[in-house]
This record gives C-alpha cells, structure tokens and sequence, in this order.
C-alpha cells in the first residue's frame, strides 16, 4: 500500500481547512476537523504501520493525553460544565492531529522539507487573503470595530501568530541554495509580504513573537548569511509599505467610508505589487560576493539599532510610568489604531492574569473546571470584558483545572521540548535545516501563548500540533508491521466512534437550540419546546436548552413546566448569573412573585455585577415598595 500520498493529503487538506474554516475560536469547526483527524488516524492505525515515537513521543502522549483527561474529568465539579465538555473535545482535537502529524513524520522520505513547503504555502495563502481584504474591502472584514488585519482568522492577534510561524519557513526557503535563484527570490518576496501583513495586523504580541521565531531559527541552522540577506532585502521595503497603509485612516482606522477605503485599498495594493517586484528583482540580482557584502551590512544595521533603540529606551522611557501603563485599569482602553503599536499597555491582561491567580487560591487542587474562566472572574470583574481564557496559557490551567492540570501542562510542555531537540540531533543536512524552522514556528507558538490564547484558535493550533507530530518520527526507524489483533482493531475504531460522538453530540444540540428559537419567532411554541427538549437530550450539560424550552412554556402558559426547567437550569449551573437572572425574571413577569424574584435576581447580581439582573432588580423593589 503507497501510503505516503495519502497520508500527506489527509494532513494537507486538515491543515487547509483548520487555517482557512477554523471558524475562529467557535466550537462548530471542531467536529469536522477533530472528527475527521480521529476517523483519518483510526484508520491509518488499523491499516498502517504504527509510527515509532520513541521516549520522548511518548511521554509527550501521555501528557497530553493526561491533560486532555483531566479536562474532561473536570466536568463533575465544573462550574459550567459544558464549556469543560467543549474543552475536551478541543483536546480531543489536538491529540488527532498530533497523531496524523507522526504518521506523516513516519511514512513522509522527506517529512520536515515536505511539512516545511506545505505549512509555507499554506500559510502564505492566508496572508494573500489577509491582504486582499485590505486590497479590496468587499473581500475582507467589515470595519466597523476595527481595521486591524485578521482574516481569514477572525482575530489580529492569531493572524499574527500565524504570519509568525511563517517567517522562518520563508527564511529557510530563501535562505537555502539548493532551492534555486527563482524560488529563493520568491521566497523573500513571500518573506516582505508577510512582514507588511504582520505589521498591519498591529499586534505588539505577534511582532515580538515573530522576532522570537526568527532568532531561534537563526540559532539552531545555518547559513546564516542568506538569511540574513533576504532579512535586509524584504524587511525596509515591507516596513515602508506597511507605514504608509498604516498613516491612511481609510486603511488604519474603524468606520472609513467605504470610497475612501476602495481607492486607498487600491492604492495600497499597487505600491505593494512594485514592493515584492523590487524585493524578487534586489534578491535574484545579487551575487554571492554581493550577499557577504549585504550580510556584513545586514549585521551591522542590525547592532546599530538595537544599539539606538536601547539609548533611546534608556533616555525616553520612564520605567515607573511604562509599568502603571503595562497594568492598565479595566476602563481604559488601549486604541486599535497603529498608535497601539508603542503603547505599554497588557491591554486588561494584567487583571485577567490577577483575576486568574485568585480563582487559583480559591480553588488550587483542581481548579472550576476546564473552560470556565470567562465564568468564574465574573463574581470578581470591575469590567464589562468578557475574555474567553486569561491570555496565559499556564495561568489558565491553573484556575481551570488546577495544580493537577498545570502539572500536566508542564509535563506537555517539557516533553515537547525533548522530542524537538531529539528530531533536531537525530536529522541532518536539508531536513534539519526545514525542523528548524519547523521548531522556531513551535517556539513563536509557546512563546505567545504566555501572552494570548492560540490553544482555542484551532486555526492556529492545529499547524503547531501537525508539526509537532512529525518532528516526533521524522528521521526514525519505521514502525515494524505485525499482524493487527481483532480486539486492538476493534478498540482503536471504538476510541474513534467515541470521539466523533463526544464532538458531534453538543454540535447538533446547539443546532437544536437554534431551531428551538427559529420556532418560537415562527409562533410555533409546540415545536420550540419539543426541539428544546431534544436539544437537551443531546448537551444534557448546557443550559442553553433549558432556558429555550422553559420560554416556550412560559409562552404557552404551562408556568409550572416553565418553572421545572428554570430551576434545572439553576441545579446545573448554580454559579451561573445567567440561570439566576431567568429564575427571577420569570418569578417576576410571570408569577408576580417579589420576594422571590428579588431573592433570585439578587444572587444573579451577586455573581455578576454587569450581568442583567441590574435593572430588573430596581423594578422589583420598586414593585415592593409600591405595595407596602
């Protein structure tokens, strides 16, 4: 059986599909990619040889296998246990993808210069839609809240990430001699675009952790000279391009008018067509002796203005002033605009990350369960922020799922590290040179998740997963082939069934829900209660169903079926403002009951102080008050 061109198309178009459908950090992707990569490794396990992993892999498996458990575990005593469900299945995820990445690492002859040149042009696709958008306006985002660069992601700071991993794939490109004059000059071209698309997403954490990802790869391969060169050729012309589109309002800021934006669009994509056609011209015209010349210069640029930009640090910026900007007050907002770029401000990660450590002390064994950080920093939130995660990947284990789940993290992240610098000693000549880069992309990925939140962007989580997989087995001896048990074959198609069902199930009760409401605005409160029980039945742990069955009966007039399920929704979910505010809302509007509405909706607003329950609260002691 030629495994090897299906097993590096299953990867290709998973990849192409978690970049360019990853749906943001929305759930609905993640039954067709993680369903799809379990089916896909279930099946290469039964049919295939099983890939080598060696310790390192292994110990990498087994934590993050671990880590993926324990989330799961989390739902018993999670205080939204259906956000722990869907962390699961995220994890679930991941796992299949790391798999899949091993067995290209096994079947692949070239599997690091073979993921290298397709992560590339994957990668680079994205950032040609990037810039479309920005081209022509009708093909990217509105801008209505922000110009900031972020399709087809959906969100700056992951596009930003993305375009870092990229770097060192293009340098790697650009930078090797046996890719030819022509694909090296394209390469850097590749490289220019991809730092004015960086630039425009205005993302501090992305430009650092692209810079972070270009030093590793400069440390770990060589020559280090062609890098250098294509760096120096791409990065003055990508920098003047991307700061005059980021001095045009219609480009840079919200609410442009849709003319201004067209023609400036216009405007940009041509200076941006004659950039990349100097930067191609620059690097296929220059010569080696001219290439150590550049390099020289290159170097010297590079110390002089790391040498300016530390004088002027030292002479411009008051320490004291920088660290009250870095731990901004929730009220303040730091701009969408360019002018971000040189602010200090964490941008309310500072409170996330101190909201983080007290839920921490307040749960530390085994956190609120896995997902729920949204949820449990609303007792204690002086804002109207509503961030899914704390942007620290190790901070939010810790208040999710505890020491028990940081521990874990750990043990993921140091085995990771193993199995990199394994692949890195174990692989030579050109696929060494295509792992490093690899590498450097992981790093950019670690790196910026101390700072943000790719682990629920499977956009960009699942390139990290892919390629981590194949670094774990590229370069190994194969798998040897024994005869497959009955009973082995059974369980892994078992394990798979498992995990499209754990992915599936929530997905389609959500459907559910949506019918359930679409039914109520049609006046068919029969139908919306019975798809509301049905939907119920497929996530029993969300309370989305809930609340949509007990207003169709509200409607229907059955107060005491209404009632039941309000008060379900609050057993589910007692932490919960929200299942609070409907019982009391309900008690009120329906029941005419005040004391207990105000009872209700007083615990609402204690969970949550910018919760809904507000107003209403007011209504009721007035209600009260008037009745005395």
């Amino acid at each position: 059986m030629h495994a090897q061109p299906l097993v590096l198309a299953s990867a290709a178009l998973l990849l192409g599909g978690a970049v360019f459908l990853g749906g943001g950090s929305d759930d609905g992707s993640l039954l067709w990619i993680g369903g799809a990569a379990s089916v896909v490794v279930a099946a290469f396990l039964v049919l295939l040889s099983p890939p080598r992993i060696g310790f390192a892999g292994a110990g990498l498996v087994a934590f993050l296998g671990a880590l993926v458990l324990w989330s799961g575990i989390s739902i018993v005593w999670s205080i939204q246990p259906d956000r722990s469900w869907s962390s699961f299945n995220r994890g679930l995820t991941y796992l299949a993808l790391l798999g899949l990445g091993s067995f290209v690492g096994a079947v692949a002859r070239r599997a690091p210069r073979d993921a290298a040149a397709g992560l590339a042009v994957v990668l680079g696709l994205a950032v040609a839609w990037a810039l479309a958008g920005k081209i022509v306006p009708t093909l990217g985002p509105e801008l209505d809240r922000s110009a900031r660069l972020r399709a087809p992601i959906g969100y700056w700071n992951a596009l930003a990430l993305l375009i870092a991993t990229s770097l060192p794939l293009w340098l790697w490109v650009a930078a090797r001699r046996s890719h030819g004059a022509r694909i090296r000059a394209g390469a850097t071209a590749v490289l220019a675009a991809s730092l004015v698309a960086l630039l425009l997403t205005t993302s501090r954490g992305g430009i650092l952790v692209g810079a972070v990802a270009i030093g590793v790869w400069l440390v770990l391969t060589r020559p280090r000279l062609e890098a250098a060169v294509a760096l120096l050729i791409a990065a003055p012309v990508a920098a003047a391009v991307a700061f005059w589109a980021l001095g045009r309002p219609a480009l840079a800021e919200a609410g442009a008018a849709s003319g201004d934006a067209a023609r400036d669009g216009a405007v940009f994509g041509l200076l941006l067509v004659l950039a990349l056609a100097l930067v191609f011209g620059l690097a296929l015209a220059s010569a080696p002796e001219e290439r150590r010349r550049l390099a020289q210069a290159a170097v010297s640029v590079g110390a002089a203005l790391a040498v300016i930009g530390l004088a002027v640090a030292f002479v411009r910026v008051d320490v004291g002033a920088a660290w009250g900007e870095f731990r901004n007050p929730p009220a303040v907002q730091v701009p969408q605009g360019p002018e971000r770029v040189v602010s200090f401000s964490s941008n309310h990660r500072w409170t996330w990350w101190r909201e983080s450590a007290r839920i921490f002390e307040d749960h530390p064994l085994a956190g609120t369960g896995a997902g729920t950080f949204a949820l449990a920093r609303k007792p204690v939130r002086k804002d109207t922020q509503a961030p899914l995660a704390p942007h620290n990947v190790g901070l939010q284990a810790l208040s999710e799922t505890g020491i028990v789940g940081f521990a874990l993290l750990l043990g993921v992240v140091g085995s990771a590290g193993w199995a990199v610098a394994s692949a890195l000693r174990r692989l030579g000549g050109e696929d060494r040179a295509a792992a490093a880069a690899l590498a450097a992309g992981l790093a950019a990925y670690l790196a910026h998740s101390l700072v943000d939140m790719g682990w629920e962007y499977v956009a960009v989580s699942a390139p990290f997963f892919l390629a981590l997989g194949i670094l774990l087995t590229a370069g190994g001896s194969p798998g040897s082939r024994g005869r497959r048990r009955p009973i082995a074959a059974l369980g892994i198609v078992a394990l798979a069934a498992f995990a499209v069902t754990s992915l599936a199930t929530p997905w389609l009760g959500e459907r559910r829900v949506d019918d359930a409401y679409a039914a109520l605005e049609q006046g068919d409160l029969a139908a919306a209660a019975a798809t509301a029980d049905r939907a119920a039945g497929l996530n029993p742990l969300s309370i989305e169903p809930l609340h949509a069955g007990a207003l169709a009966e509200e409607l229907r007039g059955n107060l005491a079926e209404a009632e039941r399920l309000l008060r379900q929704a609050v057993e589910l979910q007692p932490e919960n403002g929200e299942t609070w505010y409907e019982l009391g809302r309900f008690e009120f509007e329906s029941r005419g009951e005040l004391r207990l509405a105000l009872r209700h909706l007083d615990r609402s607003y204690a969970l949550d102080s910018f919760g809904p329950a507000g107003p209403v609260l007011d209504e009721v002691r007035a209600a009260i008050a008037a009745r005395r």
